[in-house]
Formats: C-alpha cells, sequence, structure tokens
C-alpha cells in the first residue's frame, strides 16, 4: 500500500480498520492479533493527534517513540506517553491556567474519539499536572479494546529540542503518511533508565504518580539494546549528552538520587517477561534471560551513567542548597541558555530547599 499521502489527510469512521488488516498486519511481524488491533488504533489515534490543533504542543515519549521513530520494532508499544512542551511557563500563573489547558486537550480528544468512532475516559488523577485518557475502541479480540494515553504537564519542555521524524505504519484511507514530534533519542533513554531505579519519593510527581514511572520490564528491555550497542561500540547515542540529562533529570524528579548508583536498578523476574513482554515482541526475537539484561544495564550504567566526575557533584552541591547551575553539565551554550529560569526548575528548587 501507497505511504504517500499528505500529512493533512483526515482520517474518519466510515473507513475503519477491517479484521482482515489486522490479522495481515500481525502475521507480517510474528505478533498476536490484539496486539496488532492495539498497535494499528494506536497509530490511528496518534495520526489524528499529531495532525490537530494541539499536536505541535505536544512530544511522544516512552517506547513508543523509541520503537517506532528511532528503532525498527524489535518489540511494540501500545500506548502513548506525551509531554506537553507547548509553553514552559505553564503553571506560573496558578493552577488554573494549568486546568484551563488541560479543558482545551480534553475537547480536541473529545471531537478526535468521536471522528474514529472511539469513547473518550478520563481517568480521576489526584495530581494536577498528569492526566491520563483511555481510548476505547471496538475489538474483534477483547471485550474492550484501549489506547492509553499519558499525557504530562510538569515538565513543558524539551532540554535538547524536538525531533519530527515519519510513523513507519501507513495504510491507504486508514493510517495516512504523516510525522510525529518527538523528544530526541538522548531524552528517551535518559526518562527510561530513571523509570527502572527503585525510587522511593518523587519531586516531581508525589504519590509515584506520572510519565515513565511504572517500572516496567519494557524498560529494562529497551535499555538493555542501547546498552549492548554501546558496549559493543555501534551506539549512534549521544552518551555523554544521556549522561547529562540522566543527572540533571535525576536530580531534580527523584529524591535523594545524589546516592543511587548502577545497583538502584528495580526488581524485575522472568514472570515479568511472561507477562508482559512476551505479547508485545515478535515471535522470532530473541528475549535474553532478566539476568543478562540487567548484567549488560548494571555494566553500561557503571560505566557511563552513574559515574560522577567533580562537575557533577558540583552541580549537584549547588542544586542541593538551592542553586541552578545546569553550566556545570552542559557548558554555557544554548541549553543551559534556554534551562534557566524555567518554571519547572523554580518549582523543584522551592522544594529542595524546603527538604
Amino acid at each position: 500500500m501507497s505511504n504517500r499521502l499528505k500529512h493533512t489527510q483526515p482520517v474518519d469512521k466510515e473507513n475503519q480498520i477491517s479484521q482482515k488488516l489486522v490479522e495481515a498486519f500481525s502475521k507480517k511481524h510474528k505478533v498476536e492479533y490484539p496486539t496488532g488491533e492495539k498497535v494499528l488504533w494506536m497509530s490511528r489515534v496518534l495520526h489524528a493527534l499529531s495532525v490537530s490543533s494541539i499536536g505541535s504542543d505536544f512530544a511522544l515519549m516512552g517506547g513508543s517513540a523509541i520503537v517506532f521513530l528511532y528503532r525498527s520494532m524489535y518489540r511494540f508499544s501500545t500506548d502513548l506517553d506525551l509531554d506537553f512542551i507547548g509553553n514552559k511557563d505553564l503553571g506560573k500563573k496558578g493552577r488554573g491556567e494549568v486546568s484551563q489547558r488541560q479543558k482545551l486537550d480534553m475537547a480536541v480528544l473529545k471531537s478526535i474519539a468521536e471522528k474514529l468512532g472511539c469513547k473518550l475516559k478520563r481517568n480521576t488523577q489526584e495530581v494536577e499536572r498528569f492526566v491520563q485518557y483511555e481510548m476505547s475502541y471496538p475489538s474483534y479480540y477483547t471485550r474492550r479494546g484501549v489506547v492509553e494515553l499519558d499525557l504530562s504537564y510538569r515538565y513543558c519542555h524539551s532540554v535538547l529540542g524536538v525531533a519530527t521524524r515519519p510513523w513507519p505504519i501507513n495504510f491507504d484511507g486508514i493510517i495516512p503518511y504523516f510525522k510525529v514530534q518527538s523528544l530526541k533519542q538522548e531524552e528517551l533513554y535518559a526518562s527510561k533508565a530513571l523509570a527502572m531505579v527503585d525510587a522511593k519519593e518523587r519531586l516531581d510527581f508525589p504519590g509515584k504518580i506520572g510519565l515513565m514511572f511504572k517500572r516496567k520490564i519494557r524498560h529494562l528491555f529497551d535499555v538493555y539494546f542501547l546498552a549492548d550497542e554501546v558496549m559493543n561500540g555501534h551506539s549512534k547515542v549521544d552518551i555523554d549528552q544521556l549522561h547529562n540529562l540522566v543527572v540533571l533529570f535525576g536530580i531534580s524528579r527523584i529524591e535523594n538520587f545524589q546516592y543511587f548508583r548502577g545497583n538502584a536498578i528495580g526488581a524485575y523476574t522472568e514472570n515479568d517477561v511472561k507477562n508482559e513482554l512476551k505479547s508485545v515482541v515478535p515471535r522470532n526475537m530473541l528475549i535474553p534471560s532478566v539476568k543478562e539484561m540487567k548484567w549488560q544495564v548494571r555494566k553500561f550504567f557503571d560505566l557511563h551513567i552513574y559515574n560522577w566526575a567533580d562537575r557533577e557533584h558540583r552541580f549537584i552541591e549547588d542544586f542541593e542548597a538551592g542553586n541552578f547551575r545546569p553550566q556545570d553539565l552542559f557548558g554555557k551554550g544554548a541549553i543551559s541558555k534556554d534551562l534557566h529560569g524555567m518554571q519547572y526548575y523554580k518549582e523543584i528548587l522551592g522544594k529542595v530547599r524546603t527538604i
């Protein structure tokens, strides 16, 4: 099928995803039918969101960004993690500003759901900067097919700037060719690395709620592939920049992060592989043992991530004292200039001083 359709071609519920298409797609990629169905619906929802009036205000992150935009789909992701980047000072005027923005976005999502023939449900959340939605679609295989959308309004910025990349799944009239705005690889993997650690308390999202805080086996699997590339000299990811981002994100998102080292990886078991990973991995893809994955990731963390020099210690000590000096990590260029004065770091520094 051609993927040369225009980026703005509309999607509507009259051209639904057929069972024949689901099964052909699933057989081609060697995944279970419910997984293939969910991936197609997720792609359809993402397309509609990307070309909507709010599309430019969000950046895709998490596993979906990694495996679909930067990798060759060694596994399939079935939910959407989206970071709001449309206003770096969101919340500066108070909670009402955040709430108003969420109402605007919810109205657009409701319109998208109606257009696609889906039902939108907003899950109750006590954290004002995080919203989780469920987009329910008519499934051929389960009682209720659901695409989860996790929207964060906490950070409101990208450190490295966003990348716009083509989505690899396209079908004429059903899922047109389109491009997706995403965080860059170094930011994606920095969040993945932090999602793996056994953090007890968060600074960014109280009560352990927020994007990239669900400690899933998929995080270990994704970071294992990166670690294996790095250890064998094949990675195109800027590891120095990844290291800097882990320090920045860690100290501003996790309490007592300065005491973390490579052994902070949380507990994972072979049952996690069986229950959470096998259904989204192609049948011809070999899944290493949990022990092998943890060992390779631990070596990578010890060598490249939790290996701090004087500048990192200086940055952390200054931050703990209430002084934000990103130039200690990123030098005196554009990145540090952009980070200075951002609302998120002002709020976190207020919490750190209190602690």
